[in-house]
Parts: C-alpha cells; structure tokens; sequence
C-alpha cells in the first residue's frame, strides 16, 4: 500500500508546500495562494470529523489533491480536490465557496457529487438524479469526472476499514461506472490501476488464486521477451524497449469473454517498443516481420488512423524466440504518453484545449441524458450506450468511427448521420448491400445512401440496438402518428 502523502496527525504547512510544489513540478505553474486557501478552509471545514480508518478526515480530500497534482493538473482543479466534500459534509455554502474561490472552482467542486450506485436503492429517484448531475457536470466541464476518478481511486486504496459489503458494492460500482468512465477519456494507466484495486475488493478469492498462477506464467513471458529484446537492440539501436504486464483484472475478463484458458493467454506480458519518431515505428515493423513471423490479421495501424480515443500505435503479435505468440506494440514516446494519460496529456503534449473526440464524447453523453428515458433504462443506456468497450469503424471517405459493441448499420448511420438517419434509404458494408439490422465488427467500412425524405419504419425498432438509436425513433413515431 502507497504510503500517505502527510501524517494524517501533522498536516503542517509542509504539507501544504509539497503539494504546491507537486503542482509546480507536473503542471508548470502553481497558483500558491489560491491552494493555500483550500488548504486551510478544507482542513478546518472537516475539523472533528473522523474516516472508517479513525483518521481524521482531511487526508481523504489531500489525498485525491496529491493524485491530481501528480497527474499534472491545474491549480484551479488541485483546489477543487481539496474542497470536493465541503458542500456535502460541512456547513459550508455554495454562495460563501463561490465568494472565497470564483465560480470556475465553485462549480467543480458542486459538479462532484457522491453516488452508491449499485445499492439496492440505485433505482430509486435521488441516486439516478445524482448521477444524471455529475455526468450534466461533466458534459459542462470535463475535469469534473477526474476529480471524481481521483475521489474514488484513494477510497479503493482504504476500503480495508470498511465491511466486506460495503467493500464489494463499492468495488463493482468502480469496475460498472469509473472504470469505463476513466478508459473513454483514454486514461489507459488509470483505469488498469483502478481496475485492479477495485477487482481485489470485489473477487477477492478470485484476484488471489488468479494471481498466484500469473506469477510463474508472467516471469516465463517475460524471459521469452528477453531473448527477442537481445535480438531486436542490435537491429533497433534508436528504439527503447518495455515489458507491460496485463492486469489480472484485464486477464480475468478475457478469459470470461473468450472462453480461453488461462495458458492460452498471449498477452500477460507485451513487448513495446518505442523511438522518437514516427517514420522508426514503420521501419522497425518491417524489421520485426523479417526476424520473426507475424500472425495472420494480427497487424494493426493505428498511428495512421488512430482511434478516436487518442490511442496510437502499431500493433502485431509474432512468433517469438520460444516459437509462442507474443504481442508487440510499437509507439513513438509522445504516443505513449497519450495513450497512457489520454486528455491529460493529449492537451498537456498537443498545447489543444480539447480535441474533436472529447467534443463527440460529451455530445454523445449529452444526448444519452436528453434521451436516456425514466429511470429504470439510464443505467441501462449509460452501460449500454457509453460505457461498453466500443468497436471501430469506418465511413466510406476513411473517417474512423467509435461504436458501442453489437452495434448495427442503423446505429452507425444515427452515430456517424444524425441528422440524415431517418431518410437512410440502403446501406453498404465492406462494398455488399447490407441490411439494416446487420450487426458491424472493427475495421468495417460502411457507405450509406439517403432519400430526401424520412423513410423511417417502425421495423427500424428492431434493427437498432443501441439505446438512444431506439428511443430516438420512438420519439419520432410518438410524434408523427
């Protein structure tokens, strides 16, 4: 367990000085004053107030500071961290906070709200509404979620104090909700960390066996990645070499949704290679292939169309030393950093306020909220409709497109042609007529025709199967009678 950032019985001035130094470091510029505030106003706020752990309070507001300074956030953010809990749990006002510290962080910290979402009282009308505010936040403001992710990571790293009830539904609630959550904004390194602590709460028994046969099958991978990497330098003297362990949780899921055994498990350990420059990936792939053979269909590139994700790399799995698959990805160091860190480092190494794919996020959430129906079917549509690990198609003119999975022609014409889908007249996947209910896979291409007028049938109910694809033409049929 990481140890605490300060003594939860000494929160000195030098607790508040490394924390602004911490900002200093990982974001460049650090607004002294206004944290020293938060600081001190947190700290008394929650003064007499005591965690499961019987520490006082304020270490869980200073803890969730310290993970977004360390991820390189803002000030104005920082702040809102340390002041995340004090209109729920202090007497403190909205219309004193936002006096104290400006509407920016004000609004921050009312966007992050507490949720128990899947309670056996989540159904009910005030948890949902709680949710439908924080994701209302967020499409406003986008750094509310990593506030939010940052709450919830240093609750999993002390659920010990609680009951293994409380435990467990806090754990599936993370691996349901913020796990997702942390993956749609491409925080890659994030969700793997909150995954796994949240996984050890949730299936303890599970985590435990599974990872003591990881054990022995990491350390033979990793041997059999040695002897390629004794190979490879020779040839790649620019290129920078790594081994990444798949999580036990990412282990656990594949398993359960492929059916493969344990052994059959290619990637416990991938190779990544990485070099300063794009033209290098390509090389070095070439290079790869003509020492060791690809797998069929195995290669992917994604740094000449990168997913909308920000994820960017070469993918390809070869017959290693041992004549076993081994997976192997193939980045530039800026890539790599995206495609660990996601929006973080996306605007942090871009110098961009906020990129094309988190604009069609936040519009896609948007429209989940405005069509996301009574209670009982939100978390059904959130889950279904946001928070599913997508697939990838394409548009007929190259245009790479994120899709929840079992999407079907129809739902990517409401995705990619909003407002055209209901005048969609024929469809084409991968150059054949397809019908509308056909169901697309990654790496698809689709080209859809349309008439001047709607054409929309009630039969076109059936061929989606997206949520708010659903609703929508539900919506038009209720109005057009």
């Amino acid at each position: 367990m990481q140890e605490p950032f300060c003594e939860c019985s000494k929160f000195q001035k030098s607790c508040l000085t490394r924390l602004q130094s911490l900002v200093k470091k990982n974001n460049g510029f650090v607004d002294k004053k206004l944290l020293e505030k938060a600081f001190y106003l947190a700290k008394e706020a929650h003064k007499g107030q005591f965690r499961a752990s019987k520490k006082p309070y304020f270490s869980h507001p200073l803890e969730t500071a310290v993970i977004l300074a360390k991820l390189g956030l803002g000030s104005n953010v920082v702040a809102a961290g340390l002041l995340h809990d004090v209109l729920e749990d202090t007497p403190i006002k909205k219309s004193a906070l936002c006096k104290e510290f400006g509407n920016e962080v004000c609004s921050l910290v009312e966007g992050v709200t507490k949720l128990d979402l899947l309670t056996n009282e989540s159904r009910n009308t005030e948890s949902l509404k709680n949710l439908h505010n924080l994701l209302f936040a967020t499409t406003k403001d986008p750094r509310v979620i990593l506030i939010k992710l940052a709450d919830k990571m240093h609750n999993l790293k002390t659920l010990k104090y609680l009951s293994e009830k409380s435990r467990g539904r806090i754990a599936d609630e993370t691996l349901a909700i913020y796990v997702p959550i942390a993956r749609k904004i491409g925080m890659e390194a994030f969700a793997v960390e909150l995954e796994d602590l949240a996984f050890y709460h949730a299936r303890p028994e599970i985590f435990k066996r599974l990872n003591s046969r990881l054990k022995p099958l990491r350390t033979k991978k990793e041997k059999e990645i040695n002897l390629m990497i004794a190979i490879l330098r020779k040839k790649l003297p620019k290129a920078s070499f790594y081994k990444r362990q798949k999580s036990a949780y990412g282990v656990f899921t594949k398993m359960k949704n492929t059916g493969k055994a344990l052994g059959e498990i290619n990637d416990i350990v991938i190779l990544k290679i990485l070099f300063k420059k794009k033209p290098d990936c390509y090389s070095a792939l070439g290079i790869i292939h003509s020492l060791f053979p690809p797998l069929p269909n195995k290669v992917k590139d994604f740094i000449g169309a990168p997913k909308p994700n920000f994820y960017s790399v070469l993918q390809t799995t070869v017959f290693g030393s041992k004549k076993r698959p081994v997976k192997i990805r193939i980045a530039t160091h800026k890539m790599n950093a995206i495609n660990r860190n996601g929006v973080i480092a996306y605007k942090k190494l871009s110098g961009k306020k906020m990129s094309a794919y988190l604009k069609q996020n936040l519009s896609k959430l948007g429209s989940l909220l405005a069509n996301g129906g009574d209670e009982t079917n939100f978390i059904t549509a959130l889950k279904g409709d946001f928070l599913t690990r997508p697939i990838y198609v394409f548009t007929s003119n190259g245009t790479l497109v994120e899709l929840p999975n079992k999407s079907t022609v129809l739902d990517f014409a409401f995705a990619a042609e909003k407002n055209w889908a209901l005048h969609l007249l024929r469809s084409n996947v991968n150059g054949k007529n397809a019908k509308f209910s056909k169901r697309l896979k990654s790496g698809t291409i689709i080209e859809l025709f349309f008439s001047q007028k709607p054409r929309a049938k009630k039969s076109w109910i059936k061929d989606a199967n997206n949520f708010i694809s659903k609703e929508i033409l539900r919506k038009y049929f209720k109005l057009n009678k």
